[in-house]
């Protein structure tokens, strides 16, 4: 019976780390998935829990979360006629330029490796792939959603003395009162 017991234990806690790991790597393509469904539709059956955020802005907590993520929110820009939205998500932060490096263009090549499909959308980068450097103090490596003014920012960004890289999906369309990144 104990032998049992060990061996059921055994395989719940193995499928259960195969679960996680699976999940890991799904990565980032299979989370994009999800959000460019919702942005249609405003990021309405992402939000989650509203919280507290800047002046002229609508924030919840985000219910999908991005992989190793730090933190993930939609953002809503109030406009002159309607609220603009943006699902964001803090990736990772650095305190070594080199490792951000390292991290930023791995970020990238997941996000880049084939084109995602969903609702027969499919993305591409704007432009060629840009390193950051120590030179400026944010870079945006940008996929423009085929056939929509869907956008997807990947950032890094020096703030204080660290580094972060977002992650951002919007329609470019309708991002007319928000800050530019």
């Amino acid at each position: 019976m104990k032998h049992t017991i060990c061996l059921i234990t055994l395989i719940i806690t193995s499928l259960s780390l195969f679960a996680q790991k699976d999940n890991t790597n799904s990565g980032l393509k299979s989370i994009l998935q999800d959000i460019l469904r919702a942005a249609g539709e405003d990021f309405v059956s992402l939000r989650g829990e509203q919280v507290s955020g800047e002046t002229g802005t609508i924030q919840y907590l985000s219910t999908i979360q991005a992989p190793g993520s730090q933190e993930n929110r939609i953002i809503g820009y109030a406009g002159p006629k309607k609220t603009d939205w943006v699902w964001e998500s803090k990736l990772q932060q650095f305190e070594d330029i080199k490792e951000l490096q390292k991290q930023y263009k791995k970020i990238y090549n997941e996000i880049s490796r084939g084109s995602v499909k969903g609702n027969s959308k499919t993305y591409e980068p704007v432009s060629e792939y840009e390193h950051p450097t120590e030179e400026q103090r944010i870079w945006t490596n940008q996929f423009k959603v085929v056939t929509t003014k869907l956008m997807i920012d990947l950032v890094a960004e020096q703030h204080y003395q660290e580094w972060v890289i977002w992650l951002r999906v919007y329609n470019l369309e309708n991002l007319a009162g928000a800050p530019s990144y």
